[in-house]
Order: structure tokens, then C-alpha cells, then sequence
């Protein structure tokens, strides 16, 4: 393996995950944390130490360096923001100025169109030349924040689906990032790997058809376990029906999601999508949200499911459980996700037909 230098974005569950494991496996890790939040993690600033334990690699990882100076943190060639999709495109606009040729980001993980809103971000602020962008499709791990230096990872990832934009730096990207996640394997684009985010179809459904209960009970309110029963389950099932279809259309492989979970370590191989969740003991472990203001309904929602559908309806196909899912839960926070969501506006492919969103994945911004 070869080892690199490399910027992580992000203080949350996740981003300790990467920056930790990726320290004891021996990469010289750097962590940028924006000065408005280094109050949350002073002892991270003092330790430069991340205490990783769970599964693999365990042990103290030392991080090269922890910083809010992004001249400092984007010395680095190799950038992994990990933010949550309502953080992106802030994350666009304030590293643009500290963005150069030869930096080389992968977003971890892309959700849904994360890869493209900030490509079209950064091409509007001239700064998309010789930029490489890529994704994830998923987090590389299942992890929680035990102490303000310490993570616990519960799982790692058997299979990760990536890909780069523009696609036509997908080999040179990819043979970086299999060096990172050995178990990451290579899609046609970007909007391949979106289409495969699992978020928008496990959360929504759930928080939205378990509202009640999490208003009232929301600490003794388990997502998976209790909130996914077989009739919820198979709404679950019919809304990744409808992504399946768009995915056809594009010509990408259909997986449904629970071959997806299955192939990604979090559940096992079961008759149906209800047993995988229930018979996982990652999923059924899984306590919470507390309350409907989380981001499984605040961000899988309109910044993820939104896409989906709007990608849907831009190529004529008709999603009645997105369109459903995405208006109750507008009407359960008082928030209209249909206007303020994410759409294919956002990631600057609304005025394409499916060849020309093809072409432009493939050769991204050129003149």
C-alpha cells in the first residue's frame, strides 16, 4: 500500500472514523476544522490523538496536524470532506479560494449529488479547472463518537461504489482511493453512485410513518427495530422500486437495496427487506432519532430524496411514493421540501436530456 498525505473535513461520527483509521493505517493525516467549531473538539486541538476501537484497526491514532488554517490543511494534494449534505455547498464556497490544480477530492460520502452541486459551484467561481471531484456512495463505516477524541466503529464496509466527475479521471481517481478502501469498487459516474445512497430509502419512510411515536417517545424510539415493521418495510420497498426504475433508465445496474445492504456488511441475506433490517444486528442496534428534527428526515429528505425525485420526474418517470413521502414530511416540519429541497437545478443537469446528463458526467465542465 501506499501511503499518502491527506486532509480530512469533519468532526463528526464519520469524520473521526476516517481520520483515525486511516492514522493507524499509516497515512499522514491532517484534520481542518472551521474555527467556528473548534470549541466542540479543544481536546482534539491539544492530543492530536484519536482513541479508535470496535472493529480493525484499533489503538491511539496520531494525526499529523489539526488546524483551522485551510492555507495549512490544503497543502495537501488529497481532500476528504466528510459533511453531511446540507454542509456542502458552504464547504464549496469557503475552500474555493484555497482549491489549486492537482487537488484531488473525494467527497465521503457524495450522498446525493453532493459531488455535482460542487462542481457547478465551483465552475461558476472559475476554480473547477484541474480540480479532480469524486464520491462515495456511503460513509466507509458505521461509527460513534465516544469522548471528543475517541470513536467506536461498529462496522466496516465490505463493498464501497465510487466514482470520479468528470468520469473520464475515474481509473486515475480510482487507483488513489483503492489504496485508502481496499473493498471500493469502480461505477460509470457520479450519478451512479447517488442513485445507490441507501439513506433516502431507509430513513424517510420511517421517520415520516413513526411520527407520532417519535414525538412522544423519541429516546425510547429504536429507527430500525421498532420503526420499520412489515408494513412500513414495504413502503420502503416501493419507493426503491421507483429508484430502481430511474436507474434502468440510465443504464446503470439495478440493485435493489437489500442485495445492497447485504454486499455492504450491514445485514444479512434474507427472504425480505423487513428480515434484513430486523435480523442486522448493526440496524437493530440502532437507537433514536429522538425527535423528527434529525437529520434521517431534515437532510435524507429534502437534500436526498428530493434529488431522486426530481431526477425521476425530469426523465418521466412517476415516483407517487417519493411525491408522498416528500409532502408529509414538508408538512411535518411546516417546511415545503418540494421547493427548498435539492434538484437536479442544484446539480446543473435540469436543462439535459438523459444522452446529454451522460456526455457531461463523462467530460464534466469543458469548453
Amino acid at each position: 500500500m501506499q501511503l499518502a498525505k491527506l486532509t480530512v473535513i469533519g468532526i463528526g461520527h464519520g469524520g473521526f472514523a476516517v481520520a483515525g483509521d486511516l492514522a493507524l493505517a499509516g497515512h499522514e493525516v491532517t484534520m481542518y476544522v472551521a474555527e467556528r467549531y473548534k470549541e466542540r473538539v479543544k481536546d482534539l486541538f491539544d492530543k492530536k490523538t484519536i482513541h479508535v476501537s470496535g472493529e480493525g484497526r484499533n489503538g491511539i491514532a496520531h494525526i499529523h496536524n489539526v488546524t483551522s488554517d485551510p492555507k495549512i490543511a490544503f497543502i495537501n494534494d488529497i481532500i476528504i470532506p466528510v459533511i453531511p449534505a446540507y454542509s456542502q455547498e458552504k464547504f464549496a464556497h469557503e475552500t474555493a479560494p484555497y482549491l489549486r490544480a492537482g487537488h484531488k477530492i473525494f467527497l465521503t460520502p457524495g450522498s446525493t449529488g453532493g459531488t455535482l452541486v460542487i462542481g457547478k459551484i465551483l465552475h461558476e467561481l472559475g476554480k473547477s479547472k484541474d480540480i479532480i471531484l469524486s464520491e462515495l456512495h456511503t460513509l466507509p463505516y458505521a461509527s460513534r463518537k465516544t469522548s471528543e477524541t475517541g470513536v467506536d466503529i461498529i462496522l466496516r464496509c465490505k463493498k464501497l461504489y465510487f466514482a470520479a466527475f468528470p468520469a473520464k479521471y475515474n481509473e486515475e481517481m480510482y487507483n488513489i482511493i483503492k489504496q485508502l478502501y481496499p473493498c471500493t469498487e469502480l461505477r460509470k459516474d457520479v450519478l451512479e453512485t447517488s442513485l445507490n445512497n441507501g439513506n433516502p430509502i431507509s430513513h424517510p419512510v420511517p421517520m415520516v410513518l413513526n411520527a407520532a411515536k417519535i414525538d412522544f417517545f423519541g429516546d425510547e424510539h429504536y429507527h430500525y427495530k421498532e420503526g420499520i415493521s412489515p408494513s412500513v418495510a414495504r413502503v420502503i420497498e416501493k419507493l426503491d422500486s421507483e429508484r430502481e426504475k430511474v436507474c434502468a433508465m440510465f443504464g446503470y445496474e439495478v440493485i435493489p437495496t437489500k442485495k445492497r445492504i447485504f454486499d455492504m456488511g450491514y445485514a444479512p441475506n434474507e427472504e425480505t427487506l423487513y428480515e434484513a433490517y430486523h435480523k442486522s444486528p448493526i440496524f437493530s442496534s440502532i437507537k433514536g432519532p429522538k425527535s423528527l428534527s434529525n437529520r434521517y428526515l431534515t437532510e435524507d429528505t429534502p437534500y436526498s430524496l428530493g434529488v431522486l425525485a426530481s431526477l425521476a420526474h425530469q426523465v418521466d418517470i412517476k415516483t407517487p411514493i417519493m411525491d408522498s413521502i416528500m409532502t408529509i414530511a414538508s408538512a411535518l416540519m411546516d417546511e415545503d421540501y418540494l421547493d427548498t429541497g435539492r434538484t437536479t437545478k442544484e446539480l446543473g443537469i435540469d436543462k439535459m436530456d438523459i444522452n446529454e446528463i451522460k456526455e457531461f458526467l463523462v467530460k464534466g465542465y469543458e469548453n
